[in-house]
């Protein structure tokens, strides 16, 4: 399916923003990806859009209980097989379980758009990492060494990793997250007029998703 503006000519109202909200290290949120992309792709350049990052867990050391170590390899698995993304489980089999901490690798996509506006090619920098090569990207050390691979000065992204200022925007994003009510991963919203209508997942459905948020605006379409 193709869908486009009839007539051609129609215009984005100015006050309309797609906000999206993900965590890098949301299974959901990279099975989404592929789609994500598509979207972005035939989405009206005039519209704008806000990616926020949100937060599954906050910073923490400590292995994770057996039992949701297994959960969320069962979750993998799952994320897999409905979004046809490869993972590799071989993350799940290390001892002691990993930690669940998904923060630090939050901040890391918020220090690379802070940088060099590049917050989008650090997202999948770690998920690449983390579901296909079983990254510990929860690890200071291993954000640095993927951002360095991506073109980032290592010192220079360390520095900015544990800067205070990218810690209080990461909490400034949640904080509207939370009062949009976005609270799972991913989550779309349009925000037009002062309201804000929430855009379904479609997973591997791009079209529809961008059909969707024409209807949203009122914006006559065609689909072929």
């Amino acid at each position: 399916m193709t869908v486009t503006l009839e007539p051609a000519e129609v215009t984005i109202p100015e006050d309309a923003v797609l906000v999206y909200v993900h965590d890098p290290m949301c299974s959901w949120c990279y099975g989404f990806r592929p789609t994500w992309v598509g979207l972005r792709a035939i989405l009206p350049s005039a519209l704008s859009v806000v990616a926020l990052v949100g937060g599954l867990a906050p910073d923490s050391d400590e292995p994770m209980p057996a039992e949701l170590a297994q959960h969320l390899a069962a979750t993998w698995s799952r994320v897999a097989s409905i979004c046809g993304v490869p993972m590799n489980l071989a993350y799940w089999s290390q001892t002691p379980t990993p930690p669940r901490s998904t923060y630090p690798a939050c901040r890391a996509v918020i220090a690379a758009e802070r940088i060099a506006g590049r917050g989008d090619v650090m997202t999948s920098r770690i998920q690449d990492a983390y579901y296909q090569e079983a990254q510990n990207v929860w690890r200071d050390d291993v954000l640095v060494a993927l951002a360095e691979g991506i073109g980032f000065d290592p010192g220079g992204f360390a520095e900015m990793l544990h800067a205070n200022d990218i810690h209080a925007v990461h909490a400034e994003q949640r904080g509207l997250a939370e009062r949009l009510g976005m609270s799972g991963y991913p989550s779309l919203m349009l925000i037009h007029q002062g309201q804000g209508t929430p855009i379904a997942v479609r997973h591997g459905a791009a079209d529809q998703m961008c059909v969707d948020i024409l209807d949203a605006l009122g914006l006559p379409h065609v689909t072929h």
